[in-house]
């Protein structure tokens, strides 16, 4: 009597208490069951044949007749939904590999099914998918979920899966999550490659803006609109934008700069080291929103920071609070929205006006001050982000 490890691998794995209890009825009772073979292969009792062989219980054995491997693993299959009680990712699996051996089959012409429609993979996949839930009991949505994850979750998460540690939702998820990522990713090496060697009509500059900007006159900025990093490890870029707006900006110019919430106290009094604090506005976030691990809360607004170069009072009046529509992330994953840099350049500018800004990303400011009609000068430190941008201006 032989394994044939492709035929053991049909079969979900018992639980270590599972095992531990098959093992103890097997040696109270004897094992009744009989082992079942074909061709001299164990086909059903894979977990009985240990138990004996470990402590040289007897069995009877079972010679069943099947034309080929393919029908061997199909009866297999439906043998362990009629016997098991497996959980939905379990059942998932075997029916995935029944729709492989329904595949094949439909391919080499071997007749038809009586108990289940036989359907062509590569005509219909989608159909037989829901076939194949019905005989696994699971929904036709599960047995896609689970393809996928067979497809692209590494064995780790699919030994999870097995015990339970992990749901098909959230291993599901995750993928998703990854394959989004990836795309995005693809899609930046291609707009990077395409601005690489794109000529562009604004004042952009590769590097940091400090260094960059030296040639920039004292005074000669009427407003600076930028998007600072906010993790702790870039708290210090806050003094340097402080010192760097004192020196380029016109007096009674303004400095705006969205902030995240984590370091905010610290923020500020970088900040006021050179600058007069004058309002913080709020920009409610529209679309999904991020957990912010630290505190444990949903973030649904964001602060936006006006400082001036001198205090003086704004000549018209608007409300300090805006909606900024879904974000797009095509170029950066801190990328702010155009409606909400459209709001701030209407606010704190007027056409003609310069613009600045140090902390570029993917251009978002840049592109709409353009179209605003303003004039603006911009910097980027990161290469692959500035031919992004490039791209996309």
């Amino acid at each position: 009597m032989q394994i044939k490890q492709e035929f053991k691998d049909l079969i979900p794995p018992l639980t270590k208490e599972e095992f531990k209890q098959l093992e103890n009825n097997c040696m109270s009772e004897g094992i009744r069951e009989k082992i079942l073979t074909w061709n001299g292969f164990i086909i059903d009792g894979h977990n009985r044949y240990e138990i004996a062989t470990r402590w040289d219980l007897d069995f009877e054995t079972e010679s069943k007749h099947f034309d080929n491997e393919e029908a061997v693993k199909e009866w297999m299959i439906l043998n362990q939904f009629g016997r098991r009680n497996l959980s939905n990712y379990q059942r998932s699996v075997l029916a995935l590999e029944l729709e492989d051996v329904f595949s094949k089959k439909a391919k080499e012409n071997q007749g038809k099914r009586n108990d289940i429609k036989q359907i062509s993979a590569e005509s219909k996949p989608i159909e037989t998918r829901k076939e194949l839930s019905k005989v696994a009991s699971v929904s036709h949505d599960t047995i896609a979920k689970v393809k996928k994850i067979q497809e692209k979750a590494p064995e780790e998460v699919k030994a999870k899966l097995r015990t339970g540690e992990v749901s098909i939702n959230a291993a599901y998820k995750e993928i998703k999550k990854e394959e989004k990522k990836a795309e995005k990713e693809n899609e930046r090496d291609r707009l990077a490659e395409i601005g690489k060697n794109k000529k562009i009509e604004i004042d952009f500059r590769l590097g940091d803006f400090e260094e960059v900007f030296k040639d920039i006159p004292d005074g000669s900025i009427d407003c600076i609109i930028t998007d600072p990093p906010y993790p702790k490890e870039f708290i210090e870029v806050w003094s340097k934008l402080s010192r760097f707006a004192k020196r380029v900006l016109k007096p009674n110019g303004y400095c705006v700069a969205y902030s995240g919430q984590m370091y905010l106290p610290e923020v500020m009094k970088r900040m006021c080291e050179n600058l007069d604090y004058y309002w913080t506005f709020a920009v409610y976030h529209e679309g999904q929103t991020q957990i912010v691990n630290g505190i444990n809360l949903m973030c649904r607004w964001k602060p936006v920071l006006i400082f001036q170069n001198g205090k003086k009072k704004i000549e018209n009046t608007f409300q300090d609070y805006f909606i900024s529509e879904q974000r797009e992330k095509n170029g950066h994953d801190w990328q702010q929205s155009k409606s909400g840099v459209a709001y701030l350049i209407e606010m704190f500018t007027k056409k003609g006006d310069t613009i600045l800004e140090p902390f570029a990303g993917s251009g978002t400011t840049m592109i709409v001050a353009k179209a605003k009609g303003r004039n603006v000068i911009g910097a980027e430190i990161d290469e692959k982000t500035f031919n992004i941008a490039k791209a996309l201006i």
